[in-house]
C-alpha cells in the first residue's frame, strides 16, 4: 500500500506558485507542471486582493473525477443495501476472460465480450447472448461484469429467476425492502446484467411491476442479457404469461431489448454435459 501511495505521488501533477496575495500582479502566477499551463491572477476589488483567474485543466479534471467517484460510491452503497444478498452463484463469482475455455461456437461471443469491455465508455448498446444451456453465455456476461466493476463502474448482475423471487419476498412483513427499491437499484447502476432471461414463465406481476419498469427506466443506459431461448421463443415468452394471457402488449418490451442490444448466438454445445460424459466414461 505504501508503494502504491508513493507511486501515486510521483505521477500526481505538480503545481507551483508564489504568494497568491502579493501586491505585484505578476507575482503569484500559477503554473501547473502537469499540463504545463500558466494561470495568471486577477484583482478582486471587493476582497481587495489578488486571486487566480481560473483553475487549470488538471484541477478541473481531478475535481470532476472526485465528484464522479463520490457519486458512484453513493449509488453503489444504495444498490448494496437493496441487493445485500448476492444474486450470483459461486461459479460465476470466479468467472473471468482468463478462465473462459474457448470452444467451437464461442468465438464470436467471446470477441464481442472483449470488445464490449474495451469500448464500454463509448458504447450505445448492450449485448444479448443466446444459445443452448451450459455453453458459456453467463460466464462471459459475468466476466464483463467483474472487469467493469473492477474499473470502478457500478455494475449489477441479476439472475432473473432469483430476481423474481426477491421481488415476491418483498410482500413478507419481515422484508426491509420494497419492489420500488429493487427497481430503483437496477435502474441506477451503470451496467445491468440480466442473466437467464426466459427461464420459467413470466406473470403479469413480474412483467408490470419488475421487468418492464427496470428496462423502461434504463433506456439510454447499457443492459446485457443472456437467454437459453432463441429470439422467436424469447418474444413468445415475453408476450404471454403461463396462463396464455398477453402481458407484453404490442411486444413493447421485446422491441426495447432488440433496439438496445447487439445480438450474438453462442452455438457451442453444453460444456457441463461434455464434462459429465467424460466423467461417466472415466475420462
Amino acid at each position: 500500500m505504501e508503494q502504491d501511495f508513493k507511486k501515486a505521488e510521483l505521477t500526481r501533477p505538480l503545481r507551483s506558485m508564489t504568494s497568491l496575495f502579493a501586491d505585484d500582479p505578476h507575482e503569484g502566477t500559477y503554473c501547473c507542471l502537469g499540463c504545463r499551463q500558466e494561470i495568471g491572477r486577477t484583482y478582486f476589488p471587493f476582497k481587495k486582493q489578488w486571486g487566480l483567474k481560473r483553475a487549470c485543466p488538471c484541477i478541473i479534471a481531478e475535481k470532476e473525477k472526485e465528484e464522479k467517484e463520490a457519486e458512484r460510491r453513493y449509488r453503489r452503497g444504495q444498490m448494496e443495501r437493496v441487493f445485500s444478498r448476492s444474486i450470483m452463484n459461486d461459479r460465476l463469482k470466479e468467472a473471468s476472460f482468463n478462465n473462459f475455455i474457448t470452444r467451437t461456437g464461442t468465438e464470436s461471443v467471446l470477441s464481442a465480450a472483449l470488445e464490449f469491455v474495451k469500448g464500454y465508455e463509448t458504447r450505445q448498446t448492450g449485448l444479448l447472448l443466446y444459445g443452448p444451456p451450459g455453453n458459456g453465455k453467463s460466464h462471459l456476461a459475468a466476466a464483463i461484469h467483474h472487469e467493469l466493476n473492477r474499473q470502478g463502474f457500478v455494475c449489477l448482475f441479476l439472475d432473473f429467476p432469483q430476481l423474481v423471487e426477491m421481488a415476491k419476498g418483498t410482500f413478507k412483513n419481515s422484508s426491509k425492502i420494497s419492489v420500488t427499491d429493487i427497481v430503483s437499484g437496477a435502474v441506477s447502476c451503470d451496467l445491468l446484467t440480466l442473466d437467464e432471461l426466459g427461464a420459467g414463465s413470466i406473470t403479469e406481476f413480474e412483467y408490470k411491476e419488475v421487468l418492464f419498469p427496470i428496462l423502461n427506466g434504463r433506456q439510454g443506459k447499457i443492459t446485457n442479457f443472456t437467454s437459453n431461448l432463441d429470439l422467436e421463443r424469447l418474444e413468445m415468452w415475453l408476450l404471454r404469461d403461463k396462463a396464455g394471457n398477453i402481458v407484453d402488449v404490442e411486444g413493447r418490451l421485446f422491441d426495447r431489448i432488440l433496439g438496445n442490444t447487439d445480438i450474438y448466438e453462442n452455438t457451442a454445445t453444453s460444456k457441463r454435459r461434455e464434462d459429465a460424459i467424460k466423467r461417466m466414461s472415466g475420462g
